[in-house]
Parts: C-alpha cells; structure tokens; sequence
C-alpha cells in the first residue's frame, strides 16, 4: 500500500477517521492524503430552499483556515480542501481518490440504517460502492487499532481488541 486517502468534512465525527489512518499509514510505510470537500450549498440544498450567494472570499478564507487546522493535526499528511465545484461529495471524494491513486480510502460515518440512512443518505456508504479501491469505515466511538508491521526477524505482534 502505497497511499491513503482519508476524508474528514471538519467535524468532530469527520475527524475520527484521522486517528486510524495515521496509524495505519504509520504501520504501512504509507503516504496520506488528507481530504475536506467543500459541499456547493445549492447541491446539498436542491431546490427546494433558497441559497443566498455565497461570497468567494469567505469560501476562500473557510478553505484557508480548515487547510491550517488539518494540516495541524495531521502534520505528516498532505492535506487537501477542495470546493465540490457542482460536484455531489460522493464524485469529488471519488475523483481525488483517483488522482492521489489511493490504495485505500479511510472514512468516518454516523452508521445510521434505516429510515435515517434512508431519509439523510450516506456519502460513506455511496464511497464505499462506487470506489475503485477498498474503503474502511470509522463508526463514531471507536478506537484506532494497534497496528504493528512485522520484520522479517521478528513475529508479528497481536492485536488484542479492548472492550
């Protein structure tokens, strides 16, 4: 595995994934990208509601400071805030996962099924069936895994799952 691509929108719950991808990229010898897409508000609103215009240098000043604080708290990563540009999350979280040429795409997700799923969708869910590479969902709460990289000298360490 040569890159992972790890997604976060900027919350508490995007940021979860950021813990396991860094750890897994640690254990993988691999290169991570960081990625925070921008939403277009009219896509995420449709048309049903007015969206007043959006001023670019806001937008601009919002890209800014997210690059910052991201690039803070996952210093080792390249990190990448893009606006969705008319794009739905799930196509522009897919087009960077192909330019990076990600291996893997690292995710958190509310794991709601049902009528939430339902009624709210799911830009994890989506991700993970149209990705051209294998997706690891973060459910809210859980802990990053101990991943160890075995040596050829030495055998590999276990991991065993807390409660």
């Amino acid at each position: 595995m040569t890159r992972i691509l790890v997604t976060t929108d900027g919350s508490e719950l995007g940021h979860a994934a950021l813990a396991h991808a860094q750890a897994l990229a640690g254990a993988a010898h691999a290169a991570l990208t960081v990625l925070c897409v921008q939403a277009d508000p009219a896509v995420l609103v449709g048309e049903f509601a007015y969206v007043p215009p959006v001023d670019p240098a806001e937008f601009a000043a919002q890209a800014s400071a997210l690059q910052t604080e991201l690039q803070t708290l996952v210093p080792e990563a390249r990190v990448r805030v893009e606006p969705a540009a008319g794009r739905t999350l799930v196509r522009a979280i897919l087009d960077v996962a192909r330019e990076e040429n990600a291996a893997l795409i690292v995710m958190s997700t509310h794991g709601r099924g049902g009528l939430g799923r339902a009624l709210l969708g799911s830009v994890a869910e989506a991700v993970a069936h149209h990705a051209p590479v294998p997706v690891m969902l973060v459910r809210a709460g859980q802990t990053p895994a101990v991943w160890a990289a075995t040596e050829p000298d030495r055998p590999a360490a276990r991991h065993t799952p807390t409660a």
